[in-house]
């Protein structure tokens, strides 16, 4: 029982991992180079994985190994493919990415002036943003950046 459960964790996990995959390399694409910002793949993946994930996992990887029905899964992943496959398309890759990380216009101190800027990602080492209507891209650090509530 034990070893149909690791299975099924692992199966899951995996197929549940490559779809992740697929919707962060259209937002690497047509989201975080858009805009410039300068992040590695690795870091942007690793950095904005869903805890549920490891919760879904097993519960999906059981469905498709061993229940019954299990072409309605597979047919359940496929859709959930060709929905993360969309973002390879720039208009839709570039909104779910705003819809993901960007936070329009922010009152921030930024260098003790306080200004409105959009947030489009918080990094491990500091933050994107931009001015609403600019399209320059400016990382700062965390000590350079207030944000006023």
């Amino acid at each position: 029982m034990f070893t149909k459960w690791f299975n099924a964790s692992l199966f899951g996990f995996l197929f549940l991992l490559f779809l992740d995959f697929i919707l962060f390399v259209g937002l690497k694409l047509n989201y975080f180079d858009a805009y410039g910002i300068h992040e590695y793949f690795n870091t942007l993946f690793a950095d904005n994985q869903p805890w549920w994930l490891l919760l879904l996992s097993p519960l999906l990887g059981y469905a498709m190994l061993y229940l019954r029905h299990w072409k309605l899964f597979d047919k359940l992943y496929l859709i959930l493919f060709l929905f993360t496959a969309t973002t390879f398309y720039p208009p839709v890759g570039k909104r779910v990415g705003e819809l993901l990380f960007m936070k329009q216009n922010q009152t921030v101190q930024l260098y003790g002036k306080t200004t409105k800027v959009d947030i489009l990602y918080s990094a491990r080492d500091g933050i994107y943003l931009k001015k609403p209507g600019s399209a320059v891209t400016v990382k700062v650090g965390y000590g350079d950046v207030r944000l006023k509530m």
